[in-house]
């Protein structure tokens, strides 16, 4: 038993280290073998225009943030609003992770300041992610009554989502789960976390709480979509449905980044925008600039802004969060089997 759980927990680090390691090295190789040509095409646009662009996007990220504060106070978790504008622009470090799972450490700096269990906060980290995929098909559909591009991809990730949303929000899925863990004497001291987690879950995707969060997702993604226009306005592009084409290929892009568990969908989310673009008859010149700018000012912005917010607000206990605290045998089941005590 004592040799399982040590195992278990140099693996469980190894893989935590491996994944920390692999998203700083992307983050880094990404934005230090462009920055030049982003630069030089930032400079290409009026000061203005940058301005309304970068505000687009952080509409995005203040509707999120609300949603994220809506999700915590669904279960009655209370976190000062200060410390939790920092845990939460804190996690933007972790966007090039696959399918921005990395996000989870949000639920590990909250149990750092303020011990409240990870199991207890990691359901809204999920419904975060399930609710902006929600939000991005709606923008789609919406788009793709007009498009007609895509249909295939849209209908069996409507299917994938929802399925999995009312698979997760049952209580057979769970009690099978907790069977699963029962049989096995290594796995079965998770059965608490997982109860805690079915509770969270269940409590956060009601139909009530997704009649406000999805629609929420769908206005806060749009920020970005317009962002993509205003993108194309400063180029001087000036076409027939230009802001349905950026909110349409945005999201669209988005889901198929997501989908394809790259880290921060780098190179997939680039070329399904890049093809919409061929579709919708935009020049190849600007589709190509203004990808690469919708990109850098979304993906490599959010990366530095959470960077800079972390350094600005942490703590030394706060990286222990990332070292996942070396000392123990049972450093895995600090993080993973955290006591339900929230």
């Amino acid at each position: 038993m004592k040799k399982e759980i040590s195992l278990f927990s140099i693996i469980f680090r190894l893989g935590i280290w491996l994944a920390l390691a692999a998203v700083l090295f992307i983050t880094a190789a990404a934005i230090f073998s462009d920055y030049r040509r982003v630069i030089a095409l930032i400079g290409s646009i009026s000061p203005a225009w940058l301005v309304f662009v970068i505000l687009s996007v952080l509409f995005n990220y203040v509707l999120r943030f609300a949603k994220w504060n809506y999700f915590l106070r669904i279960l009655h978790i209370s976190v000062p609003l200060r410390l939790n504008l920092w845990v939460f622009f804190s996690a933007f470090t972790m966007v090039l992770s696959p399918a921005k799972l990395g996000e989870l450490v949000k639920s590990l700096l909250l149990k750092a300041r303020l011990d409240i269990p990870v199991a207890a906060t990691a359901p809204v980290v999920m419904a975060e992610r399930l609710t902006d995929l929600a939000g991005l098909l709606i923008l789609c559909a919406l788009g793709f009554s007009q498009f007609a591009f895509g249909g295939n991809t849209l209908l069996i990730t409507s299917l994938i989502i929802g399925s999995g949303i009312v698979i997760i929000t049952r209580s057979g899925f769970w009690k099978f789960v907790d069977r699963a863990l029962a049989l096995h004497t290594s796995l079965s001291r998770f059965r608490n976390t997982v109860r805690t987690i079915e509770s969270g879950t269940r409590t956060l995707l009601t139909l009530k709480s997704l009649l406000v969060t999805v629609p929420l997702s769908a206005v806060s993604w749009a920020g970005e979509g317009v962002a993509l226009y205003l993108i194309f306005r400063a180029m001087g592009l000036d076409s027939e449905n230009l802001l349905a084409i950026a909110v349409f290929a945005h999201s669209f892009a988005s889901i198929a980044g997501a989908l394809s568990f790259f880290p921060g969908g780098l190179l997939v989310t680039e070329g399904t925008m890049g093809m919409f673009f061929v579709y919708a008859s935009i020049p190849d010149a600007v589709a190509v600039s203004a990808t690469f700018l919708i990109r850098a000012l979304t993906l490599w912005f959010a990366v530095i802004l959470g960077t800079m917010v972390f350094f600005i607000g942490h703590r030394r206990s706060d990286l222990q969060v990332f070292r996942l605290s070396a000392a123990g045998e049972n450093a895995a089941a600090t993080v993973l089997a955290t006591p339900d005590n929230s």
